[in-house]
């Protein structure tokens, strides 16, 4: 029978025969459906049917043994007590199709042992939105229903409901949508089997499994947020798989698989038969939510995974895993970094593993656990009959990545002042050489130290930086004044990705004294201003930041005396003093740890020679090569700093050896240029290289 935009009343295809309806508008009277087909075949597009009981009736004949077949496409069906109500055996395949049931206990789909394939479009009902229950005498495979980006809605009740005793498959795929009234995106009731899969699509709503029932569910890049509720009677099986995600309660689920980047996240205390892990996560609560703890029982645990969990050190409170009976496999614990130091730092257990135990535990990451100034690692212990438990052990503690952070960028001030002075020091060099004569200058400069605080704290700073001076000559004296200003940016790498930063601008005014036998002085004042950030990995790969503003003074004086000897060779002893006082300062990383830095004071005494040859190639040029050596002594100490009321001591004082190479060249009476080369080496403090070079115009 062939129906093209037929606008009609109730139509029954019997036994054999075939239905093709191209819009039109069917219309069941008198408890009849718009459509009835039994053991019959139907392809419907673009139509609208409505019946004052089902929409569609897609049945089979009492004693058949096989159902009717139906194809429809961009239609609407309604029905009072459902859109479409099947019989088993049937096969149903809808595109863009909706189907309502306006009752308020209806179904918009009421399948009994179909088979139904629903692309696009919607199903409704007003208790739920699909019905799964077996054939009454046993016709089909089961209920089963594949649903591809189609809206599921159960306004009063639960979206799908699987009952009757029969069994059901359910595929949820490409971002179909559940939606139930009471909560319920599943419910599965007396006595029936429900095997769920969830494959790119997102839920939010509770499963319920009741009656003697049993529920299989399998999330294949699938995510729920949710509880999966298992009566005492019901067993449920849930499988996170390829980067799957479901956060709520599994409780007394019988057995939950974790693998291939999955993860679980509790909501509350859990108990469950078996656990197995293939590269998956169970997370103990929400990263928002860090004063929440759990614990989550465990009949079996095996394979391999992490447990990302939370822990006080202070109260005691902790997330915990307790294992019953048999445990294997290699499991990492990813703690949760806190920037807060616990009062009374006391054993936290964190997983406890019966006698069967073949379990192993890490630490994930760097293996230590950071909890404000200090990182803890795990240990093991066995206890009473045989079980094993591990905790993350105060007696291990050392100092966190912040605190290390913290101590060095109070620390790196006076490294960052003496590296800037550097290119003042090779200018006052270039009027040794010059006689005197003043004029504009640059300088570009980069240096590498290798520091060791007293604490114990090490770390790598890298600094770049150029200058801008000029000086000139007072009147016919041998006295000159000038003035630099010039910035500088130091980079600080430690352990584990934790990074600082320190910008520097300075400004300096300076004068020299040049005498005729020789001897000459040199001395400055310089003011910086920095800017300090710092760039903190924690243990459970977070990151936390912080920075700050702070200004430094002060001064530096030179005397010595520059000896001629034969051949253009000279030696220059000399004497060095520098002075300089950092800002104090107090600030919070976002993680919420505190630092306080007193002031930070630095007293440089340095003593050495240098000796040189002055070559001359005509025309005025003039080359300066030079080896110098000096030994330097640190004699400030006791600069301290508080981290989270810790108290640490930023002690460099002490002495190093300092040597440097280089040579001046002027080229002209105009023009000079400057190339030079340091090491250093100390106790504290080691410069494995720095360099500069210069360019000079005379007046």
């Amino acid at each position: 029978m062939n129906a093209n935009a037929a606008n009609t009343y109730e139509v029954l295809i019997t036994t054999g025969s075939q239905l093709n309806v191209v819009g039109g508008t069917y219309a069941g009277r008198s408890g009849n459906a718009g459509i009835t087909l039994v053991n019959a075949r139907a392809d419907v597009s673009d139509a609208i049917v409505t019946g004052t009981r089902m929409g569609m009736s897609i049945a089979r004949a009492t004693g058949t043994t096989t159902g009717s077949t139906a194809v429809i496409s961009g239609s609407r069906i309604t029905g009072q007590t459902s859109g479409i109500e099947t019989g088993g055996g049937a096969d149903i395949q809808l595109t863009d199709t909706h189907l309502t049931g306006t009752g308020a206990n209806s179904f918009g789909l009421n399948s009994f042992g179909a088979e139904v394939r629903a692309k696009g479009g919607s199903i409704t009902g007003g208790m739920n939105g699909i019905r799964l229950r077996p054939d009454g005498e046993g016709v089909g495979s089961g209920a089963n229903v594949t649903l591809d980006n189609v809206e599921v809605r159960g306004v009063a009740g639960a979206a799908i409901l699987a009952n009757g005793g029969g069994t059901a498959q359910i595929n949820v795929l490409n971002f179909t949508r559940l939606l139930a009234g009471n909560g319920v995106l599943l419910d599965v009731q007396a006595a029936s089997t429900a095997t769920m899969t969830v494959a790119d699509s997102t839920l939010e709503g509770n499963i319920n499994v009741t009656g003697n029932s049993l529920a299989n569910l399998t999330f294949n890049h699938g995510h729920m947020v949710g509880d999966v509720i298992v009566d005492g009677t019901s067993t449920a099986d849930v499988t996170l798989e390829n980067h799957s995600q479901f956060t709520g309660r599994l409780d007394q689920v019988d057995s939950v698989n974790v693998s291939t980047d999955s993860n679980w996240t509790l909501t509350g205390n859990d108990s469950i038969g078996a656990l197995g892990m293939n590269g998956g996560t169970v997370s103990f609560g929400a990263p928002d939510t860090p004063a929440t703890y759990y614990q989550l029982n465990v009949g079996t645990l095996s394979g391999n995974g992490t447990f990302a969990m939370k822990g006080d050190f202070a109260s005691g409170e902790h997330d915990f895993l307790n294992v019953a009976g048999a445990s294997s496999g290699d499991f990492a614990l990813a703690v949760a970094a806190s920037g807060l130091d616990a009062a009374s730092p006391q054993q936290l257990t964190l997983v406890r593993t019966g006698t069967t135990d073949a379990a192993n535990f890490a630490l994930a990451g760097e293996q230590r656990v950071d909890v404000g100034t200090w990182s803890y690692g795990l240990a093991s212990r066995e206890i009473e009959g045989g079980a094993k438990e591990w905790f993350l052990d105060p007696t291990t503690e050392v100092i966190s990545p912040g605190a290390r952070s913290v101590l060095a960028l109070f620390n790196t001030a006076p490294t960052v002042w003496y590296g800037e002075l550097a290119s003042l020091r090779d200018r006052m060099g270039d009027l040794r050489l010059n006689g005197g004569k003043g004029g504009a200058w640059s300088r570009a400069y980069g240096s590498k130290y290798n520091v060791a605080d007293g604490s114990g704290v090490g770390y790598q700073q890298t600094q770049q930086g150029f200058s801008l001076g000029a000086d000139t000559r007072v009147g016919e004296s041998d006295v000159l004044i000038g003035i630099l200003a010039g910035t500088s940016e130091s980079d600080l790498n430690f352990d584990r990705g934790t990074s600082g930063t320190v910008k520097s601008y300075y400004v300096a005014p300076y004068v020299t004294w040049l005498g005729d036998d020789g001897y000459y002085a040199h001395g400055t004042f310089k003011w910086n201003r920095f800017r300090n950030e710092s760039k903190v990995n924690l243990s459970d790969g977070t990151r936390a930041k912080g920075d700050y503003d702070n200004w430094g003074l002060g001064g530096s004086a030179e005397f010595g005396r520059q000896i001629k000897l034969a051949d253009g060779y000279f030696i220059e002893p000399f004497t060095q003093w520098s002075a300089v006082q950092i800002q104090g300062k107090r600030y919070t990383l976002d993680n919420d740890m505190q630092a306080d830095g007193d002031r930070m004071r630095s007293l440089l005494g340095k003593a050495g020679a240098t000796v040189g040859r002055n070559i001359g190639f005509g025309h005025g040029a003039i080359a300066q090569p030079y080896l110098r050596a000096a030994i330097v002594h640190e004699f400030a100490s006791n600069n301290e700093v508080k981290v989270n009321d810790n108290v640490f001591d930023n002690d460099l004082s002490g002495s190093r050896a300092e040597f440097g190479a280089g040579v001046a060249v002027a080229m002209s009476e105009k023009w000079q240029v400057h190339a030079g080369v340091a090491y250093s080496k100390g106790e504290h403090i080691e410069q494995p290289y720095g360099v500069n070079m210069g360019l000079t115009v005379r007046w």
